[in-house]
């Protein structure tokens, strides 16, 4: 049963002259009381969740929301798989954090409530936007207008973008059938085009060109998002091949079939070892972080990621290769191999990608 449900205002730290905000909603089953505390994206302020649940717990129960054993459940609203993800915190003596994942079933075992509840999207809820909106505007009254923000940030920015590649100037380039290796070199001289079809939030992610997982090589590897890690592995083929066969819209081509098998075997790589695979993730991630260049990585304006090396990884897969002749038809048999993949594999071809670039790039 749910007896509360706010938008909480907390300082992120010890050290902090910032406050943020977080959606927490409490919760008794057979009386035992839970506290579901809620990311709210770039409207949270200068942290995650993760990054301060320790000190939103500690002054839930300073301020007295919840109590000292209240458990504490970590929620994010996934914008990919629109169930989110849900992690159990608990604390040492110290009141260091750890997390364990969990489901969207379970949570709601544990907390008896309402499937809908948990898919109750936060910044379209009409109660809580308003409450969300004046306190942001409060906290950050020049956000949207007249904050500036730091040198370094602005700087990387107007770096990145000196180098884009327009989408006129890529769709020129491919209509000249490029080979594969043509084409892998010619996106090394913008990588930010992968971060804006695959990262979020926006401006906070690493594109590495040719990263090394299991036996081989990966073309393109995206890591971004807050809290968990998202990993994105982009296999790219060149475009001298049709997506489909030429006999009809129900079978892939040959070189569509291998791009894709071979995603499967580095994806099954993965999971074989997870545990070391996680590991190297965060080692590559955190070696960009602090300045090493060995991988030739972009990094957004924002630098480093809000991620927990603790927490699980999701592993995402882009493939890329040939030539559309119906994109409208193609697109249910790539949905099909999106939905009957685990975890999924996005299937583009290289039109199908072009049409996914903003006009304004």
């Amino acid at each position: 049963m749910k007896v509360s449900d706010f938008i909480f205002q907390f300082q992120p730290n010890n050290y902090s002259h910032e406050d943020a905000l977080c959606r927490v909603r409490v919760f008794v089953n057979e009386q035992i009381q839970f506290a579901l505390l809620t990311d709210l994206g770039e409207k949270s302020g200068p942290t995650s969740v993760t990054n301060s649940v320790e000190y939103i717990r500690q002054q839930l129960v300073t301020k007295g929301f919840i109590y000292h054993d209240t458990i504490i459940i970590e929620h994010y609203e996934d914008k990919y798989s629109g169930y989110g993800t849900f992690d159990i915190v608990t604390f040492s003596n110290s009141n260091a954090p750890s997390w364990e994942k969990t489901t969207l079933e379970k949570t709601q075992k544990m907390l008896n409530c309402p499937h809908k509840e948990l898919l109750d999207n936060s910044l379209k809820n009409k109660r809580l936007f308003e409450q969300i909106e004046n306190l942001h505007q409060s906290l950050y009254p020049f956000t949207k207008k007249t904050y500036v923000e730091e040198p370094d940030v602005i700087s990387k920015r107007l770096k990145i973008r000196n180098s884009t590649i327009s989408k006129s100037e890529l769709i020129y380039f491919i209509n000249n059938n490029p080979i594969e290796r043509d084409i892998s070199n010619f996106l090394r001289n913008d990588l930010s085009l992968f971060a804006d079809l695959y990262a979020h939030p926006s401006e906070e992610y690493i594109v590495l060109p040719e990263l090394m997982v299991g036996n081989g090589f990966v073309d393109f590897v995206v890591l971004s998002e807050r809290s968990r890690m998202d990993v994105t592995l982009i296999e790219i083929k060149g475009t001298n091949f049709n997506l489909m066969n030429s006999s009809g819209y129900n079978n892939f081509s040959q070189k569509t079939n291998e791009a894709i098998q071979q995603v499967r075997e580095r994806i099954g790589t993965i999971y074989r070892d997870y545990p070391r695979h996680r590991e190297y993730f965060h080692k590559v991630r955190e070696a960009v972080e602090t300045g090493s260049n060995i991988h030739n990585a972009l990094c957004g304006p924002k630098g480093k990621l809000s991620v927990s090396p603790d927490k699980d990884i999701n592993i995402r897969t882009v493939v890329i290769a040939g030539r559309s002749k119906n994109d409208i038809e193609e697109s249910k048999q790539r949905h099909n191999v999106e939905m009957t993949s685990s975890p999924p594999i996005r299937l583009e071809s290289w039109d199908s990608l072009l049409n996914k670039l903003p006009n304004n790039r």
